[in-house]
């Protein structure tokens, strides 16, 4: 299936860096259309980048959706569904309607249906990364009917696509799940280096972490502190209530730490270490599967 033309509906940095990497591949016209485009304090900056861009913008949904046969909304995830009921009454049957917003699979899915019952093929579009840094070429997941054509009408412009599967909502799945370590890890770097920074120790501590993470392959380290912390939450509940002790002290914001002693709290009351016989399994699923089954157990 060939492209004629791409429509983005939101013109904000991710849209802008996309497009600005898929006209160096020589992709066909690019519109977009903007609510904010007349707006006397954002209305430049979209124009700016959109003259920069080579991106032509239309004056309404309808003709964005007139124009393009491809169509991806850049919006922002409080008004992606919102955005798809109003635009589902110019979609024309066939046409590809994508949403890139870090959404819920739920909402996903809901936009999936409302595009499905006009007749157009829905994309659920998970970006993987950070944007600016790699434009067009930014890893994304997709899934959903139109999933497969997304992937082949844009792959020959460098985009980097990853299918999969036809269902709506698994590759935001893969994106929200993906986000419980990445923004976690943010959380507990913003509270390690606040609170090292403020003693005075961030090189020490600079050079401590990378040590740990650096000299092992990630699956490596995350089987060594999966398997260790099965028999020994309860040491570390106990070590990290003195965390906590010690950044009240500092009057440091301690709420990840404390989200930490909670969630090793949780192992300890699955009693962990007894299923294990004290003994660390070999393998961090292991632990992970001991965690469902006595989960559902305690649920019984």
């Amino acid at each position: 299936m060939n492209l004629s033309a791409l429509g983005f509906i939101g013109f904000g940095e991710a849209a802008f860096h996309i497009s600005s990497g898929l006209q160096t591949e020589g992709i066909p016209r690019i519109y977009a259309f903007d609510i904010m485009a007349d707006d006397p304090n954002i209305g430049p900056l979209v124009k700016t980048r959109a003259g920069s861009a080579n991106v032509g913008l239309v004056s309404s949904l309808k003709d964005l959706l007139e124009k393009a046969d491809l169509v991806l909304c850049a919006t922002s995830a409080k008004v992606a569904l919102p955005i798809a009921k109003e635009a589902v009454a110019f979609v024309k049957k066939g046409q590809i309607y994508a949403d890139l917003n870090s959404t819920s699979p739920k909402i996903k899915q809901e936009i999936g249906l409302v595009m499905g019952q006009a007749g157009a093929l829905f994309v659920d579009v998970a970006v993987m990364e950070l944007v600016p840094p790699h434009r067009h070429k930014v890893p994304v997941a997709v899934s959903g009917e139109g999933a497969r054509q997304f992937k082949e009408m844009l792959s020959p412009y460098g985009m980097n696509i990853t299918y999969v599967s036809d269902r709506a909502g698994s590759s935001s799945a893969l994106k929200m799940l993906r986000s419980i370590f990445m923004k976690g890890l943010t959380a507990l770097l913003l509270e390690t280096l606040t609170a090292s920074h403020k003693t005075g120790v961030d090189t020490e501590i600079m050079a401590s972490l990378s040590n740990t993470l650096n000299n092992h392959p990630f699956e490596e380290l995350v089987n060594m502190l999966l398997t260790r912390t099965s028999v020994a939450a309860e040491r570390r509940v106990a070590e990290m209530s003195e965390v906590i002790s010690t950044l009240q002290e500092m009057g440091v914001d301690y709420s990840a730490s404390l989200a930490t002693r909670g969630k090793l709290q949780a192992l300890v009351a699955l009693e962990l270490k007894t299923h294990f016989n004290h003994k660390a399994p070999e393998h961090y699923t292991q632990v992970l599967d001991a965690i469902v089954q006595l989960s559902e157990n305690n649920k019984k």
